[in-house]
């Protein structure tokens, strides 16, 4: 079987050196190529006019099938791009039959159930445990990621992990087939949904292996599946967008919800809190007086039939013991269900009586007044 070739050139333009198309002997290699080089995803042909960079939140990450399960799957790597939008990467050799359909179902599966079920602690745990492997800090890597366009304190890492939490739950994520070698049926198949999902970018990634004299290998990295017609259709929802305003807001809330989140931006107004908004939705924060930080405890993302309402006391200089008593006080409500160690989550219907939603939040803003008094 002939085999594809590239040439490398001498410095004195003297010699030619023949380096030839090779399989990787094992899946491993090309996993472990991914999590040392990044970069190898090649962030340019994904979106040209603002290549996308790479944070490596963690290989073999572990995703759950259950709001409170340990992991069920296993996703090769998990990947976060400048703008915080999870990339789910899966590598398979060509030689693997899998690669053709099975690959396909499996990541919807860890797709589906990491959009659902992954916690934010879970995530940044991970991503901490990653660097220091790398024997890096994690903010020192975010402030790399996100260039020195963006603002470099700890008020833009907070910002950045709401823009993944944001992303996650809104289901804006990246899927990422990574080959040595795409089989027609995966081509056909990364091509149509991409086409087809909305929220979604699909693309294989096709990484050739070339190998010639004294150990050299050079890897060459192709995207598959995108077109300029997808990558327009797409630019407003898979990559950035501008923020929305709190009339856009209110204009795609459930008109049930509308009155209670305009009490709630207003609450926060007067009571001296800053709004924050995102690309869907808002968050409010609070200034640490001890710290001058500003930290979000409050979050709210409109949806079709539905308004998500969070509270996240996970940035609140609490004690765990106050922390877990305060989340008990919050639960017997019966408005809010655990979404995580430090999230409560609800979602607010057309039909619903939100009498008790009001009380829970003057509840909130009194007990956050308290704890910022407290230091």
């Amino acid at each position: 079987m002939n085999r594809s070739k590239i040439f490398l050139i001498s410095n004195d333009k003297t010699s030619l050196t023949p380096m030839e198309e090779t399989s990787y002997v094992v899946e491993d290699d090309l996993q472990a190529f991914l999590a040392r080089y990044p970069e190898l995803l090649p962030g340019d042909q994904i979106n040209p006019e603002d290549p996308r960079r790479w944070l490596l939140v963690a290989r073999e990450m572990s995703v759950p099938d259950a709001a409170d399960g340990s992991g069920r799957f296993s996703l090769d790597h998990l990947f976060l791009d400048q703008d915080g939008i999870p990339t789910f990467v899966e590598c398979k050799r060509a030689s693997d039959t899998r690669a053709r359909r099975e690959v396909v179902a499996q990541m919807l599966d860890y797709a589906a159930n990491g959009v659902q079920y992954w916690p934010m602690d879970r995530l940044r745990q991970a991503a901490t445990e990653t660097a220091a492997r790398e024997k890096r800090d994690l903010n020192e890597k975010i402030l790399d990621l996100l260039g020195p366009d963006k603002a470099q304190d700890e008020t833009t890492i907070e910002t950045f992990w709401q823009e993944v939490e944001k992303n996650l739950r809104a289901g804006k994520v990246r899927l990422l087939f990574v080959t040595d070698e795409t089989p027609k049926e995966l081509r056909r198949l990364v091509e149509f949904l991409n086409e087809k999902m909305s929220d979604v970018e699909v693309l294989a990634v096709e990484m050739k292996q070339f190998l010639g004299q004294a150990s050299q290998t050079v890897l060459v990295p192709r995207v598959i599946g995108t077109t300029e017609v997808t990558r327009e259709a797409k630019g407003g929802t898979v990559a950035s967008k501008g923020r929305i305003n709190r009339q856009e807001f209110m204009a795609k809330c459930i008109p049930n919800a509308r009155p209670f989140f305009e009490y709630v931006l207003s609450q926060a107004e007067q009571q001296g809190y800053t709004i924050y908004w995102g690309t869907v939705g808002f968050s409010i924060r609070a200034k640490l007086s001890s710290s001058g930080q500003m930290v979000s405890f409050v979050y709210g993302y409109p949806y079709e039939t539905s308004v998500e309402f969070d509270f996240y006391f996970g940035y609140l200089p609490i004690t765990d013991e106050a922390a877990h008593s305060l989340r008990q006080q919050l639960l017997a409500y019966n408005l809010f269900k655990e979404a995580g160690q430090k999230t409560l989550r609800t979602m607010l219907k057309e039909e619903q009586d939100l009498t008790v939603a009001y009380k829970v939040y003057d509840f909130i803003l009194e007990q956050v007044d308290q704890i910022l008094q407290s230091l």
